[in-house]
């Protein structure tokens, strides 16, 4: 996989890790991060032993190649919650997690298809999750910053639990089944970069385990588990796994590709994955990369995707065949978000969401035309729910708005 050069920024450190979920990119004039790059230096990351308000800077070495980004634009940050990852498993039951102001774990769920939201609970202390997976309308498992927790009752209560590996940022899930889940994410390496993480658990989330991976890996950014036994995940690498997450191969795309940072499948046989292009920092017509396979992830290859999508990095592929993919805004245009009804071969722009969001962090669709967005606009973080294609107006977000009140007197 080709090199980017990867820029830094700074986040504040969420306790308990001491590896920040915390790398986002200044590339040109984006209002929000939106890709990540590769640092031109050689200077090793500092393990800072800070307070939990301490901002620390961050710089990725040389030898750190296409970590993915932490997290996605449009979630949260530290002085503004947002919420970073989403799942519907039908088209009323949605849940929605992220980070309050301080970067506390915190849910919203909804049973009318987001028109409106009420706060779940998590347990006191939990850090700020990235993503979640619902394998049903009651069984969800959410990671994050060091930490796992999972609900059995769609999203309303959650169980926090420790994993077995220190310093991991978990950065996605899923979930085949409701007791089989795979995520990934990063963790610190011992002479700098960040190197991979990939856990899996087998009982809906209450412990989990390491499974049998090929070495070296680097960092993973999104990993998608359409059956019981096929699941493919994407960062650094691609890597693919025919049973069920216990053992991964590396798969490489012809002619190479850029980072990847999401991946959805629409079948056990064709998955498609993008990742955001840090060249649009010197041409505002570049596109963002994407790879598509349609043989259960033995080979991939390329798409082009449309000029000015550069900052696509967020995708969802629906079991009808049709695919979202959104982004963040570049130079105060609107975020780029496209259609595919061909399983990513061919696209075409979406209009309809444009003027609700700036950044999207997470899309997931309960059916093949009502979908729900999580990101931010230029108020704040907003979730905005779409039906048939037309967004609705954004969604009050009660979850981070209480809290960040409360961190803010």
């Amino acid at each position: 996989m080709s090199k980017k050069k990867w820029l830094d920024s700074s986040r504040k450190l969420s306790a308990p890790v001491t590896l920040a979920a915390v790398i986002l990119v200044a590339v040109g004039s984006l209002s929000t991060a939106a890709i990540a790059v590769e640092s031109s230096g050689g200077v090793t990351p500092q393990h800072p032993q800070a307070p939990s308000h301490t901002v620390v800077r961050w710089v990725v070495p040389r030898s750190q190649i296409s970590a993915p980004i932490l997290p996605t634009a449009g979630g949260a940050a530290y002085g503004q919650g947002g919420f970073n990852g989403v799942a519907c498993p039908s088209a009323n039951e949605c849940v929605a997690v992220g980070g309050d102001a301080s970067l506390n774990g915190v849910v919203s769920v909804t049973s009318n298809g987001g028109s409106t939201w009420t706060q779940g609970e998590t347990v006191s202390g939990s850090p700020a999750l990235n993503s979640v997976a619902c394998a049903s309308t009651t069984s969800c498992v959410a990671v994050g910053n060091g930490a796992a927790a999972y609900s059995i009752n769609g999203g309303v209560t959650w169980t926090t639990v420790s994993l077995p590996t220190a310093d991991t940022s978990l950065l996605s899930v899923s979930c085949a089944t409701s007791t089989s889940c795979v995520s990934v994410g990063v963790t610190p390496g011992n002479n700098g970069p960040l190197g991979g993480a990939l856990l899996i658990t087998e009982d809906g989330g209450n412990t989990w385990k390491s499974p049998q991976l090929p070495a070296p890996y680097g960092a993973v950014g999104s990993v998608d588990c359409p059956s019981s036994t096929f699941c493919v995940a994407v960062g650094a690498q691609i890597l693919v796994s025919t049973d069920g997450g216990s053992t991964w191969s590396n798969r490489s795309v012809a002619g190479g590709t850029g980072v990847l940072r999401s991946v959805s499948c629409q079948s056990a046989t064709t998955c498609v994955a993008i990742g955001p292009n840090p060249s649009v920092a010197q041409d505002s017509k570049a596109a963002a990369f994407e790879v598509v396979t349609s043989d259960g992830g033995a080979t991939w290859h390329d798409v082009t995707l449309p000029p000015s999508s550069a900052t696509l990095d967020v995708i969802f592929c629906y079991s009808g065949g049709s695919c979202q993919a959104d982004g963040s805004a570049l130079a105060g245009n609107a975020a780029p978000t496209l259609a595919s009804t061909s399983v990513g071969s061919t696209w075409s722009t979406v209009a309809t969401l444009n003027t609700e969001m700036s950044a999207v962090s997470a899309v997931s669709c309960g059916s093949a035309t009502t979908c729900v967005y999580v990101g931010s606009n230029s108020s704040g973080p907003v979730i905005v729910a779409s039906s048939g294609g037309v967004a609705a107006p954004p969604a009050p977000v009660s979850a981070l708005v209480r809290r960040q009140k409360i961190d803010r007197r």
